[in-house]
């Protein structure tokens, strides 16, 4: 029996949320709320309060990633396919609301502080293979995370890729680094906190401003929904802040959780130059609970769960068909690979780094939208 597909306006169409409550399947919730109650048993015992506090905010974010369906891959393929830019207007909204927390509180030397990374042949390489592989998985890194937690059939393909592929990056970072690299270059550096925030604000909010008044010269509004959103994300963000003392970040967790086990299996991860460098060794001798990126991955697939369980949409779609699902893999495992050569994902790297006024974000912003060109190409190939 043939399987008609949906029409390109249904692919493209932006998604409404999940709020329309359904029948809530109460012996998911029940599971998942005793997972959510393990999780914070065993990161109160890790990390005491701030480790409750994280979980905390991982749970609100996975919960209203997944209520709204707050994503960035099918936003991206929106804007490319039919020129509908109103996501991306809101995703450089999310980033200047994250702005007026990180860029002033760092540069008073209160304690947190952005995230700034090198400009780099490995943030080209990376972010455009991110870029391919979000369009082939149908998901960002907290993309991933939130549709995992709901119940997702490719994500459940697609994370365990992720994971493996991040491994994979960890180890080629170091010498791929060596090819060349302009050092950290941000954007108002020398200005006073306030010369460097209005600077950014104003970079932030006209790339905003131009992609709304792009998407409404092609018939296509900001959604009101989205847009509320758009703001307890970012409140959420300034918490991840001052809690963790840095950005929200998604995707260290993964490479964590993939060196772990291959650690656990009798590989001498330990010996690798990336393990070797402070930040990661430290994550590697500590339990996954400890780092922050880990912890609050497991908290919003928990939240991301709760959700679905609440409102009846666990896993309501299909399974995907066997061609979708090696694209899955393969979008998964390219994800992996891009997010350690270019510092993060949507969040990590574009998300923190443009808010903390980074120019590495910017450019990773830019090489993964032209990566999500090819991986529109590659997804007819896998029968989307």
């Amino acid at each position: 029996m043939a399987v008609s597909s949906p029409t390109t306006k249904q692919q493209n169409a932006p998604r409404q949320g999940l709020w329309s409550f359904g029948t809530v399947d109460k012996p998911l919730l029940a599971l998942i709320s005793c997972l959510g109650l393990i999780l914070a048993g065993l990161a109160g015992l890790d990390t005491g309060l701030t480790g409750l506090a994280l979980v905390g905010l991982g749970l609100l974010l996975g919960m209203t990633f997944m209520g709204f369906q707050y994503g960035f891959a099918s936003g991206w393929r929106r804007f490319l396919e039919t020129g509908d830019a109103s996501s991306l207007s809101l995703h450089f909204l999310l980033s200047a609301v994250c702005a007026l927390m990180f860029i002033p509180v760092s540069a008073a030397g209160l304690g947190p502080s952005g995230s700034l990374a090198p400009v780099s042949v490995s943030l080209f390489i990376g972010a455009f293979m991110f870029g391919t592989g979000m369009q082939l998985a149908n998901g960002c890194g907290s993309g991933v995370l939130f549709s995992f937690g709901g119940g997702s059939g490719r994500m459940i393909v697609a994370l365990p890729f992720f994971v493996i592929g991040s491994v994979l990056g960890s180890m080629i970072l170091p010498p791929i680094l060596a090819w060349g690299s302009l050092g950290q270059i941000e954007i108002g550096a020398g200005l006073s906190g306030t010369g460097k925030l209005a600077v950014n604000l104003l970079l932030l909010l006209g790339t905003a401003g131009f992609f709304g008044w792009l998407s409404a010269r092609r018939g296509f509004r900001i959604n009101r929904t989205m847009l509320v959103a758009t703001a307890l994300i970012g409140l959420l963000c300034w918490g991840v802040f001052w809690v963790s003392n840095h950005p929200w970040g998604v995707t260290f967790g993964f490479t964590l959780w993939g060196a772990k086990i291959a650690s656990a299996a009798g590989l001498p991860i330990e010996t690798f130059a990336f393990w070797t460098w402070p930040g990661p060794q430290r994550a590697l001798a500590h339990s996954v609970f400890s780092d922050t990126s880990s912890l609050m991955d497991f908290a919003m697939i928990i939240g991301a769960g709760l959700t679905a369980a609440v409102t009846g949409a666990f896993a309501k779609s299909a399974w995907p068909n066997a061609r979708q699902l090696q694209a899955a893999a393969l979008g998964g495992v390219l994800m992996g690979i891009g997010a350690r050569l270019s510092f993060g994902c949507n969040i990590g790297a574009f998300l923190a780094g443009t808010a903390s006024g980074s120019l590495h974000g910017w450019i990773w912003f830019a090489l993964a939208l032209a990566g999500s060109v090819l991986g529109i190409r590659l997804r007819a190939k896998f029968g989307f």
